[in-house]
């Protein structure tokens, strides 16, 4: 999965585009379990991708936030109708869902969805925190957000 995030995914904004790989190494992850077969491996891949996800668009959000983003209603907007999606197949998951049916849903359309979301959403995103970046000290981002846990 994390070989599938190609050069047209990238933002132009480093810290955006590092999160993208790291998410796209989770769903990996979360794909890779489901291969398994293994239940356990199943439920802890679906979980460690359900944080990282509510912990990325909060990053997102908080720096649409900070730099006064002109689109960041709709941008959250569409982050909160994917994670209302990522909750089904997270309670799906939680229920025994057919791990066809999760292959499915977390090796297909997450993957399309986060590359859609990408282009359509984050990229306009990083060209305007770019375009910021650029611009004298009292324009950018604080930075205060944490680094992921690993």
């Amino acid at each position: 999965m994390s070989e599938s995030f190609t050069k047209d995914l990238e933002v132009g904004f480093e810290k955006v585009d590092v999160e993208h790989r790291a998410l796209m190494r989770q769903v990996a992850a979360a794909v890779e379990a489901i291969g398994s077969g293994d239940r356990e491996a199943v439920h802890a891949a679906v979980v460690k991708l359900g944080d990282y996800l509510v912990w990325h668009f909060s990053s997102e959000e908080r720096v649409m936030e900070e730099t006064l983003y002109p689109e960041r209603a709709r941008h959250k907007a569409a982050h909160d109708l994917f994670m209302q999606d990522f909750l089904q197949v997270s309670e799906a998951e939680k229920a025994g869902e057919d791990l066809a049916v999760l292959a499915e849903s977390i090796g297909q359309r997450i993957p399309e969805w986060i590359k859609f979301h990408i282009q359509v959403n984050d990229a306009p995103l990083g060209r305007y925190l770019a375009a910021r970046d650029r611009k004298p000290e009292a324009a950018r981002p604080s930075g205060k957000d944490k680094p992921y846990p690993s």
